[in-house]
């Protein structure tokens, strides 16, 4: 049965809320346009699909001005929320203080009305030159234990994300819309056994628009392997969006990755659904993962079908 889902995308002026949906929107060659981006006026909205649910980005512009409006009408912009993805500009310290105020008026207003809404918080900006910055990893472990210390009855995901990392945002997305069906944890479950079979470093799954549904990584990936990796995936999402809007006549693709990697993306159709399976796996590895490639075909089209028919 369809489903509609409003999911809102909260934070102050410039965290960088829209230029999030634009890049998931675009996932590549977006930068010109995150550029030329102008604030948000209230309110701008962004639907899409997944796995056949209606979902409906409420982008709320973060100047005060707006601020003030929302709490004021917040029987207009918060009711029926399913889910609250809050962005936090990571770089703007002198912002912090007013980011977790904002925050805290949101779910307090959740609180008044009784929501039982998830909430994750994006630790927006978190470029790849910060991730061995020891001054900006206590910042968010600071801020996660000040949040997690103050609102012990939410359900909160954290996740850092950066535009210079489209992973990240597809990522900080799916997450979120994958709480709307518990049949996730039985897909996850799927991934990480057949991740093992397989003996692969990565095994995605994801949606016609590039939305992740499920993934499993083998945590043990060496740091030169990881880059390689990570780029592979990023080649999938263009190569899947070809695959959907070109005349692309095989449902599936094997191209190497670095010396001793291959990339593998396949399409699978279900229920008149187009699905895409990327693995990232050693290339000695691949004839015994094409033996036993279709049997994880037939148990993950047995599981999803329920959420496509």
């Amino acid at each position: 049965m369809e489903e509609f889902y409003k999911v809102i995308i909260a934070g102050l002026d410039n965290a960088g809320k829209t230029s999030i949906l634009t890049a998931l929107d675009k996932k590549y060659d977006f930068d010109k346009e995150i550029v030329s981006l102008k604030p948000t006026i209230r309110v701008e909205y962004y639907a899409t699909e997944f796995l056949r649910n209606k979902i409906v980005f409420w982008d709320l512009g973060g100047q005060e001005k707006y601020r003030k409006l929302y709490q004021e009408k917040q029987e207009i912009y918060f009711a029926n929320t399913d889910l609250l993805v809050y962005i936090i500009d990571i770089q703007d310290t002198k912002k912090l203080e007013m980011a977790l105020a904002y925050l805290d008026m949101i779910l307090q207003n959740f609180r008044k009305y009784k929501m039982d809404v998830p909430l994750i918080i994006s630790f927006h900006k978190y470029d790849p030159e910060f991730r061995e910055n020891e001054g900006m990893i206590k910042q968010v472990e600071d801020l996660k234990e000040i949040i997690l210390k103050k609102y012990p009855s939410f359900k909160i995901l954290f996740q850092q994300t950066s535009i210079f990392d489209i992973i990240s945002i597809v990522q900080l997305i799916s997450y979120g819309l994958s709480i709307f069906d518990d049949k996730f944890f039985a897909l996850s479950e799927l991934l990480e056994s057949y991740l093992k079979e397989f003996n692969c470093s990565s095994l995605i799954v994801f949606d016609k628009n590039a939305i992740i549904i499920s993934e499993y990584y083998n945590e043990f990936i060496e740091p030169d392997i990881y880059i390689e990796l990570i780029e592979s995936i990023k080649d999938h999402l263009f190569l899947l969006k070809r695959m959907l809007e070109e005349s692309y006549e095989a449902d599936y693709n094997f191209s190497n990755v670095g010396k001793n990697l291959l990339s593998y993306l396949h399409r699978v159709k279900i229920a008149e659904n187009s699905l895409f399976i990327s693995v990232i796996i050693k290339e000695t590895l691949k004839e015994e993962f094409l033996e036993k490639f279709t049997d994880f075909l037939n148990e993950i089209t047995t599981l999803l079908r329920p959420l496509l028919s």
